[in-house]
């Protein structure tokens, strides 16, 4: 009898353990602090989703408008230059090849109140710019910087890879950005680290067949006339249930400005680093470690012109000798380590500091074996961070 009631108490005690274990970790998970908003949306259509997201982040959106002022006045000076140049046949391009994300920005102009081709020459501001530095009137006026940097670190060996990437943008965006999960009928859900009034995808992203997207923002110094805008080109691989099929999109599109994309899946064993212009793309199939900035890497493409960011070779030359330290250790290498490199390349809200010229909005560490995301507020230094999944 006294070892039946011994029995008893001692599954009524694990019992109770379990049960507090489980509340603890559903609490632990519940109360995870969300320096990033979360806006889950479910839409039937591409201009309910982006009405949805214009009603949500109304706010951040209009905010944004008025501190980059004066980015918005230079676009709207160079387009008044020759409209048809500089905005109409970009508008035309992005109806021919993506209606649907042109829908999206209609409805986010119309639960803001911004006026659509202000909303559109946003979205269209690098390939603006581009058209102008190729255009025998540039050099007319000074053009704000786009502070658009980005680092990114990818591994991939042994079976285990990885995506990090610092987002450095504009220091106005440091408490407007956001995280947007999106399911749509038929399509991958998606989940975006979210520009107020841009198009998803411009920074990291993930969707649920698996893929996990960062672009590093290479500024081309020669627009293309006859590309496609390229945030929509960006917009498009969300879509992309393969890297095989985010690859062809970006082969088989023609830019307008230069674009960089990191693409990365568990399920494929994969990672691969893209460089385009123009009608020419260099596909690199990462193994082991690879850094990339905001410049071209890959010898196919130096040829392009492009605007530099001016920190961007410091940078580069920083990971890369962080990288050679793990030439002959690749077995140790983990997201604490893409961590700590991330970290040597941030910068601070100060935009005189740090070496990019803006700051560092959100650090993404990817592990495309779990399917988490880690995903940093502002500089990675401070260590405040979310995971985000589906």
């Amino acid at each position: 009898m006294k070892k039946k009631l011994v029995f008893i108490c001692i599954v009524l005690i694990v019992g109770i353990f379990l049960i507090i274990g489980c509340d603890l970790c559903k609490s632990n998970n519940d109360t995870e602090e969300e320096y990033f908003s979360v806006f889950e949306i479910e839409a039937d259509s591409y201009y309910d989703l982006g009405f949805a997201i214009g009603q949500q982040f109304a706010e951040n959106i209009q905010e944004f408008f008025l501190l980059e002022a004066e980015l918005a006045a230079a676009l709207e000076t160079i387009v008044s230059i020759d409209s048809v140049y500089f905005y109409e046949n970009l508008l035309a391009k992005a109806e021919e090849n993506y209606p649907d994300y042109v829908n999206e920005l209609h409805g986010t102009s119309d639960a803001t109140g911004i006026e659509f081709d202000a909303l559109m020459r946003l979205n269209f501001f690098g390939d603006i710019i581009a058209l102008y530095y190729g255009s025998v009137e540039n050099n007319a006026m000074d053009i704000p910087e786009s502070l658009f940097g980005c680092s990114t670190v990818s591994y991939n060996y042994n079976g285990n890879q990885y995506l990090a990437h610092n987002e450095d943008s504009f220091a106005s965006l440091h408490d407007l950005m956001a995280v947007v999960k999106v399911s749509m009928p038929d399509k991958p859900e998606f989940i975006n680290f979210y520009y107020p009034g841009l198009l998803y995808g411009i920074a990291p992203s993930m969707n649920d067949a698996g893929l996990a997207f960062s672009n590093n923002f290479v500024q081309s110094a020669a627009g293309d006339p006859n590309g496609v805008p390229h945030f929509f080109i960006f917009r498009s691989l969300l879509e992309a249930e393969s890297v095989d099929e985010a690859i062809s999109i970006l082969e088989n599109t023609e830019p307008c400005n230069a674009l960089h994309v990191n693409i990365a899946s568990g399920i494929e064993n994969r990672v691969v680093s893209v460089e385009k212009a123009e009608t020419t793309a260099v596909v690199y199939e990462v193994e082991g470690l690879y850094a990339h900035t905001n410049h071209f890497i890959q010898d196919a493409m130096l040829g392009f012109p492009t605007a530099d960011d001016d920190t961007t070779h410091e940078r580069y030359d920083i990971l890369a000798a962080l990288i050679e330290t793990y030439n002959d250790q690749l077995e140790n290498v983990n997201c604490d380590v893409l961590y700590d490199f991330l970290c040597n390349v941030a910068a601070e809200p100060d935009t005189t500091g740090g070496v990019t010229g803006g700051m560092t909005v959100g650090t993404s560490i990817f592990n495309m074996q779990t399917g988490n995301w880690e995903l940093f507020f502002n500089n990675p230094n401070d260590n405040l961070s979310q995971n985000l999944h589906f």
